[in-house]
C-alpha cells in the first residue's frame, strides 16, 4: 500500500482574478475545469510537479473566506530565489521573508500565502 498526495484545495470569490495570479506568479496553468449547480473547480498545475491546487468557487459565497490565525500554505520550490523575490515584489504579491529559513512569501488575492523555497543543495 502507498500514498501520494494528489492536490491542496483553496476557496476563493473570484476564479478569473485566482487564475491570472497563479499563472502570473507562479507559472501554473489550467489542467482542467468542472461546473456543478453550486459551484465550479478549477485544477492548476505546471512546472515539474504533479501536484496540483484545487480551487473552488462557491457561487453562493461572494465574500472573501477568514482564514483564521492558522498558518496553512502552499510551499514552492525556485531555482533562483532572489530573482524570484524580485518579481514577486514587482507584482505586488510580496507578503514577508524569514531570512533565518532562507524562504519567503508571497500572497494570493484571497490571502492565501505560498511559501518560496530555494531548490535544496546536495551534500
Amino acid at each position: 500500500m502507498w500514498f501520494n498526495m494528489e492536490h491542496n484545495c483553496i476557496c476563493v470569490t473570484d476564479l478569473d482574478r485566482t487564475i491570472h495570479f497563479y499563472e502570473e506568479a507562479l507559472q501554473m496553468s489550467v489542467v482542467r475545469r468542472k461546473q456543478a449547480s453550486d459551484r465550479e473547480i478549477v485544477f492548476l498545475g505546471g512546472g515539474k510537479s504533479a501536484h496540483t491546487i484545487e480551487v473552488i468557487r462557491m457561487h453562493d459565497h461572494p465574500e472573501r473566506y477568514q482564514l483564521g490565525e492558522n498558518p496553512t500554505h502552499l510551499a514552492f520550490r525556485t531555482d533562483n530565489i532572489e530573482e524570484a523575490m524580485q518579481f514577486h515584489k514587482k507584482l505586488g504579491c510580496f507578503d514577508h521573508e524569514l531570512p533565518e529559513f532562507g524562504v519567503y512569501f508571497i500572497a494570493d488575492p484571497d490571502g492565501y500565502l505560498c511559501e518560496i523555497m530555494p531548490t535544496r543543495k546536495k551534500s
